[in-house]
């Protein structure tokens, strides 16, 4: 399992995204102008992939030099895949006996994910995985762009066999927590203060229980920006959801040019030390 988690931190562009300045990271993602942008997203059955398997596949490929209004689409990728026996049999065993994962159950997860829609293809899960590899490699120069990256390359690395290919992968969900939050909370702390980040943050707040944390979920952040979450949880419609967050994420970013978000960074960053000390 290290070996796991240091191949795919590998791939990720983890080291390269952490601790920049604005500036520094907006000339990192610049790098990548001459990359296939490749947003995907998968959906599962549970959190382990030892145990759990993928429902569905969607991608869209993009030309990252041609944003403008619309994303230049390059292709398209959206397959479902039918549940394997094991699947089955753990979907007998929770409905005699339930035992939800981290609260939800493979039944919770595949009513979420609207999964068993009517007029739907459904295939082997090797099969699709082979002709997503496939999708990918169609393209020249693919960077990999995913939600809370990690889950997803690990899911789909453990269910290939290891076979995923070797790219480079942009985290969404990291890019917003090491630069558009501490930028949010910059801007706010500043002295003459910024009503707009302090409405933006104001969104991306969310309460658990006893506490509350600024968000960095797609859901929330997508909202917060007035983008349509209707059919969050559907993997070809949480992509294009995505693709619309991050171009207002690295705007907002992009606006932000000048801004010393370092106290704010190193906040977030010893947050994420401890977390990974936790789990060594």
């Amino acid at each position: 399992m290290n070996l796991l988690r240091e191949y795919i931190r590998e791939m990720l562009l983890e080291s390269k995204l952490s601790g920049r300045t604005i500036e520094g990271v907006l000339d990192l993602l610049d790098g990548y102008a001459n990359n296939t942008w490749i947003f995907f997203d998968t959906e599962t059955t549970g959190f382990d992939p030892n145990s759990g398997q993928l429902t569905e596949i969607g991608a869209v490929a993009v030309d990252p030099k041609a944003w403008g209004a619309d994303a230049s689409i390059l292709g398209q990728f959206n397959k479902k895949i039918r549940l394997d026996p094991d699947t089955l049999k753990t979907i007998s065993q929770q409905s005699a006996s339930p035992e939800d994962v981290k609260g939800k159950s493979v039944q919770d997860l595949l009513s979420m994910t609207r999964y068993g829609e009517s007029g739907k293809k459904y295939d082997d899960e090797q099969a699709v995985l082979d002709q997503f590899f496939e999708f990918i490699n169609s393209f020249p120069n693919p960077l990999l762009v995913a939600q809370n990256a990690a889950f997803d390359m690990k899911f789909v690395n453990v269910r290939s066999g290891g076979n995923i290919p070797k790219y480079p992968v942009l985290d969404t969900q990291q890019l917003m927590q090491g630069y558009l939050i501490p930028l949010l909370k910059t801007q706010v702390k500043a002295e003459e203060g910024d009503p707009q980040a302090q409405a933006l943050l104001d969104k991306l707040y969310v309460i658990k229980g006893n506490w509350g944390y600024h968000s960095a979920s797609m859901g929330v952040v997508s909202k917060a920006y007035g983008i349509s979450i209707d059919d969050w949880h559907n993997a070809l419609a949480d992509v294009k959801m995505m693709m619309e967050m991050y171009r207002a994420v690295v705007e907002t970013i992009r606006r932000g040019m000048g801004t010393d978000i370092s106290k704010e960074q190193g906040k977030v960053l010893a947050r994420q030390k401890k977390r990974r000390k936790r789990k060594s």
